[in-house]
């Protein structure tokens, strides 16, 4: 299914501003709120997916400005090869009031609402990609990744309350984080134990929000990870990196990053596992008398050698010129087919003499000699 725009998926123009998007927005997820959209659940978490992921790019002034320039491509890294995630949204406080207490917006949301990322003892996973130039399918490359993360905040050490100080025991659960609600219909009592409402499970309440994070307990920044790809990956090859995803709140063990390999499209070459293919246009002269041309390859250029009589659309396979086999020490080969150029116009000396080295004087088809182009080498 294709993506719609953002701003279609916002019902917003292009000129809104910050505070007309928040708006709509809001209203939005009003809409689709689990508690709403009952008739259809899955189809209401889809859509509120859509428009949250929508939301994460345009309330960014950085995020919006490259996807007017540049379109879904613009934001892909942003969001790893898997596209977006509940990981990637960082504006869980513009919903706080709406549907924070809400169970299965706390399900959607994973480990990123009321500060309680991280409480399995590991942090989250993280997924980029990243495109190289064809050449490092052969050479390798060590590139510098800009990875986005989320961990805890250091200003509240992931508390989500001011300085990590500003929070006390929840009044309503005691601490334990569950209350627990009894209700009699005749001689039967019904009782019920559900995640406190007020610390949304805590067990505490925080008296005054940490101003960086706004209450989350997490902060998102952009850490420089250099990553070594080798040689003979393929298109679309995921690198598993430990240890360099999120951190968890509780846990200094923090979650994996993985790296999408993608390599930039070639004009000359193609490739098919190990093998190259390329393509070489020669004079006539070349494929008539032999000679020697040069080809274009993966790492730059190379001689090959046609022998005289080559005919058109012949292919040459110059050994060991493809790609590499994944932690192997052999490549492939490149495979070179050969197009004639032909002359646009002759002079009558020159048809003369052409018609005389081909044998093309006019024999009768039984005695003709056999043309030149119809002649194995």
């Amino acid at each position: 299914m294709a993506k719609r725009d953002y701003y279609e998926v916002l019902g917003v123009p292009k000129t809104a501003g910050a505070d007309e998007i928040k708006s709509s927005y809001r209203r939005l997820a009003r809409q689709y709120h689990p508690d709403v959209a009952k008739e259809d659940p899955k189809g209401a978490e889809a859509k509120f997916k859509e428009i949250s992921e929508a939301y994460e790019v345009l309330a960014d002034e950085q995020k919006r400005r490259n996807y007017d320039q540049r379109g879904f491509d613009a934001v892909q890294n942003d969001f790893g090869p898997g596209g977006f995630t509940w990981q990637n949204f960082t504006h869980q406080g513009d919903l706080e009031d709406l549907l924070g207490s809400n169970p299965l917006f706390q399900q959607l949301f994973g480990s990123f609402v009321g500060g309680s990322a991280g409480r399995s003892g590991r942090g989250s996973d993280v997924e980029v990609a990243v495109r190289l130039p064809l050449v490092a399918a052969v050479e390798g490359a060590q590139p510098t990744l800009e990875v986005p993360l989320t961990g805890p905040c250091p200003d509240c050490q992931g508390t989500g309350a001011k300085d990590g100080t500003a929070i006390e025991v929840c009044p309503e659960c005691g601490g334990v984080g569950q209350v627990r609600r009894a209700r009699t219909r005749g001689y039967t009592q019904f009782v019920t134990v559900g995640p406190c409402p007020t610390c949304r499970g805590t067990g505490r309440k925080i008296l005054e929000k940490c101003p960086t994070c706004r209450g989350n307990g997490r902060r998102r920044t952009v850490e420089h990870i250099e990553i070594k790809v080798p040689p003979g990956m393929e298109e679309g090859s995921v690198l598993r990196i430990p240890g360099h995803g999120g951190q968890g709140l509780d846990s200094e063990r923090a979650g994996d990053l993985f790296v999408q390999v993608m390599f930039e499209a070639s004009d000359h070459i193609r490739r098919e596992g190990t093998e190259a293919y390329t393509e070489a246009t020669v004079p006539l002269a070349i494929p008539l008398l032999g000679g020697v041309t040069t080809v274009r390859t993966i790492e730059g250029h190379a001689e090959l050698k046609i022998p005289a009589g080559t005919q058109p659309e012949t292919q040459f396979r110059m050994r060991g010129l493809g790609f590499p086999r994944f932690r192997g020490s052999s490549r492939g080969d490149l495979v070179v087919t050969v197009h004639v150029e032909l002359p646009r116009s002759l002079s009558g000396r020159e048809k003369e003499q052409l018609r005389e080295a081909l044998g093309a004087d006019g024999a009768t088809s039984t005695g003709r000699k056999e043309s030149f182009f119809h002649r194995r080498s």
